[in-house]
């Protein structure tokens, strides 16, 4: 299930960027509900997740690969129904 995750850290800008207050990312977990994800979230420190990009060409949502999640920085999760 994918599912988009507001993290409270900043992204990541270049040499000459300020970066913006909060990060916004879009994952795959195999959690079948909201409230399963949450509850991994719960009761582990890290998550592995698939992170998902737009290509900038053609929109469409591709894999980045997997990275490890930390609770401590979700500020809100909520279900990503947008169609690739």
């Amino acid at each position: 299930m994918r599912f988009e995750i507001i993290l409270n850290m900043p992204t990541r800008g270049g040499f000459d960027k300020i970066s913006e207050p909060i990060h916004r990312i879009i994952v795959e977990h195999p959690a079948k509900s909201l409230e399963d994800f949450v509850h991994v979230l719960m009761n582990y420190d890290f998550v592995i997740v698939e992170e998902f990009y737009p290509d900038p060409v053609t929109k469409a949502y591709k894999s980045h690969g997997l990275i490890a999640l930390n609770h401590r920085y979700v500020g809100k999760i909520k279900q990503w129904d947008r169609k690739q």
